[in-house]
């Protein structure tokens, strides 16, 4: 009797081990037979459920990032203004794990020379725009282009801060830094 296999459980198999190889040895060693070989599958099972590597690519990224933005916007619930916004900033540079910063830092080198990637970093970017200028809005901002440019920069330079292995950014320094960026906002 064939085995019975859940399809979507599969696929998130599939699209866990693209993140995985992503984070630990970034996007060019995405391949489908690695894919395959992390999964414990042939490269035709990855293939069953994806035609092609940039189709590989784009639905684990985007499932991914969706993950994420489901995050941030879950962290935000029930609150307005100031304390929506801190509650984003703070989840960006304080909750996500160390293997999700790998993640953005290999998705940011790649994307340069990958349009899948470029294209999904630009679909995420432009939520994450959107919704920091909607919170400043909200919290009484004088100038949210500035400061949407501030916030993000704080928080891109924290992800990258992090691969820093001479001088480690706990949780506290991150808070302190992310306090001394309130406090220089016009809100």
């Amino acid at each position: 009797m064939p085995r019975q296999v859940d399809h979507a459980v599969r696929l998130a198999a599939v699209e866990e081990a693209v993140i995985a190889i992503a984070a630990d040895a970034g996007f060019d060693a995405v391949t489908i037979r690695a894919v395959a070989k992390r999964v414990g599958a042939s490269t035709s099972v990855v293939t069953h459920y994806v035609g092609s590597r940039e189709e590989l690519l784009c639905n684990a990224v985007r499932r991914e990032l969706d993950s994420r933005r489901a995050e941030a916007e879950a962290a935000a619930r029930g609150l307005d203004g100031k304390a929506a916004l801190r509650a984003v900033v703070e989840w960006a540079v304080l909750s996500p794990s160390e293997r999700t910063h790998r993640f953005w830092l290999a998705l940011v080198l790649s994307a340069a020379g990958q349009p899948t990637l470029r294209e999904e970093l630009n679909r995420f970017n432009r939520w994450w725009t959107q919704q920091i200028e909607e919170l400043l809005h909200e919290a009484g901002s004088a100038d949210p282009a500035r400061e949407v440019d501030l916030i993000s920069l704080f928080v891109d330079g924290i992800v990258v801060s992090g691969f820093d292995a001479g001088n480690a950014w706990t949780p506290e320094r991150r808070t302190r830094l992310l306090d001394a960026v309130w406090a220089t906002l016009s809100i």
